[in-house]
């Protein structure tokens, strides 16, 4: 007879994988956040966004939640969910720690990367640089976000993933609208052509310093538009 855990060893996993409604529905505030339709201090009214998106209150109210397990909004009673509004001492806080999780992420993904996750890094790399030509913001966000979050994944560190996913989504907003300021987006794209070939050149030790300094001039040019030279928008 044969041994059924052998047998289930070889069953093929049959489950269809798709995103629940709100799961669907927090996605799309997230880009709506982050691209700045939805500012810091802003709260979602309720019955607005239902007649917007044809959806009912359920489904939007559980997708409200996730963006608060994000940190993107937070929650009160009767009030329905405000956009959260980060001081000028939530933005360092959060920028150093993630000039470590990068800085971290890249030198271990110098170490550890396949050659395909390298390659995949370049391709998003030039599809960043080709948005820069264009002047499309959106386009050029995508896929800087890209490189980014594909070297924290192949650094092959769980642990290192989940934590920067969190923190890197509440300061997304952030650099995206830092690209507004032509200057910051020239000296952004050419920190992603450093670090970047450094990843390349599998010089993890480099590559760490590079982006480092690349997360290090974000949270300055934000804190010094909290200190009052605002950023162009």
């Amino acid at each position: 007879m044969a041994n059924p855990e052998v047998m289930d060893q070889s069953v093929p996993d049959l489950a269809i994988h798709h995103p629940t409604l709100p799961a669907v529905v927090a996605e799309k505030l997230r880009q709506l956040i982050i691209d700045g339709t939805f500012k810091p201090g802003t709260w979602l009214n309720e019955r607005d966004l239902c007649d917007q998106l044809k959806i009912s209150r359920t489904p939007l109210r559980e997708a409200y939640r996730m963006l608060a397990s994000d940190g993107l909004v937070t929650l009160q009673p009767k009030r329905g969910a405000m956009v959260i509004e980060l001081s000028a001492d939530d933005i360092e806080n959060i920028f150093d720690v993630l000039s470590v999780l990068e800085g971290l992420a890249v030198r271990s993904a110098a170490e550890r990367a396949t050659d395909a996750e390298l390659a995949h890094i370049a391709r998003l790399h030039a599809q960043m640089l080709q948005g820069y030509e264009q002047r499309d913001i959106r386009a050029y966000f995508a896929a800087s976000m890209g490189t980014h979050i594909a070297i924290n994944r192949a650094a092959h560190n769980p642990a290192l993933t989940h934590s920067y996913d969190r923190l890197n989504l509440q300061v997304q907003a952030l650099r995206y609208k830092s690209n507004f300021d032509i200057d910051e987006w020239t000296a952004a794209v050419a920190d992603h052509e450093a670090f970047v070939r450094a990843l390349m050149q599998r010089d993890g030790e480099l590559a760490e310093s590079l982006i480092r300094k690349h997360v290090g001039s974000k949270k300055t040019y934000n804190l010094r538009g909290r200190a009052g030279g605002a950023p162009k928008a």
